[in-house]
């Protein structure tokens, strides 16, 4: 079946000589796998539009398989303000990484493509990179229904007061009383109000948040996320070690 479709290059690896095959997330269809003939060959003009982060109409083919082919595609933005940095780079592949372990294949999910967008939009025009890589985990973990409990005890639901552990496993935070009878696999972190109190306020926000940490609770807030997102995703994302220099060095 031949269709059209908006979509964005989460990533690509080489296929042969001269060929790519990319992972697309697409408004109409969700994930799609697809291989693009011809991508690698010298002065392609398919080229610079499979890169990761392009956004462009895709004309694809499909047989009811896992891997369809691109036929055709128009480009829309390569976002440069991503691919022309580093730092960013870094960030985008993570984000792109948690995308394609979230979301189920040809499965349509019009929502977390433009969060998406949003997502590569901040990333692009942000100076606080920190601050949107934690906004985007929440918002895609929420879209995914992983989102993490953070305000009230999983266990009790009251407010912790004192010293409060975050639990990736069982999904969020645990009072003090409570976190003595958790049973299972998985490190109780303790961790401080704020930063329980700043990924609260990155969490509430619907777009991309003012919010500025530094510190214990910065390195806290990330390091929460880290281990939850590895933990939903049953596994470290690739990216991830990189992402932690990054926010070792202040990034």
């Amino acid at each position: 079946m031949l269709y059209q479709t908006e979509g964005i290059v989460l990533s690509s690896v080489d296929l042969g000589e001269h060929d790519r095959i990319v992972t697309l997330l697409t408004l109409q269809k969700g994930l799609v796998r697809a291989v693009v003939r011809g991508a690698r060959k010298p002065n392609s003009r398919l080229a610079a539009v499979t890169q990761p982060f392009s956004r462009a109409d895709f004309q694809l083919y499909g047989r009811g398989s896992s891997l369809e082919r691109v036929i055709q595609v128009s480009p829309l933005d390569s976002h440069p303000g991503i691919v022309s940095d580093y730092a960013r780079v870094v960030y985008a592949s993570y984000l792109a990484e948690i995308v394609s372990g979230l979301m189920p294949e040809h499965e349509r999910n019009s929502g977390v493509y433009h969060l998406f967008i949003a997502i590569l939009a901040g990333l692009q025009e942000a100076r606080e990179l920190w601050t949107v890589a934690r906004w985007a985990e929440l918002r895609l973990l929420k879209s995914a229904g992983f989102m993490p409990s953070l305000e009230s005890c999983l266990k009790c639901g009251k407010v912790p007061v004192g010293t409060t552990y975050f639990s990736a496993p069982a999904g969020g935070v645990l009072c003090d009383k409570c976190h003595a009878k958790e049973e299972g696999p998985g490190i109780l972190m303790p961790v401080s109000s704020g930063s329980i109190k700043t990924l609260s306020l990155i969490a509430a926000s619907p777009n991309r948040p003012n919010v500025v940490a530094r510190g214990q609770v910065r390195d806290e807030a990330a390091k929460m996320m880290r281990e939850y997102v590895a933990h939903v995703l049953g596994k470290r994302p690739k990216s991830l070690s990189l992402v932690e220099k990054l926010e070792d060095e202040g990034a």
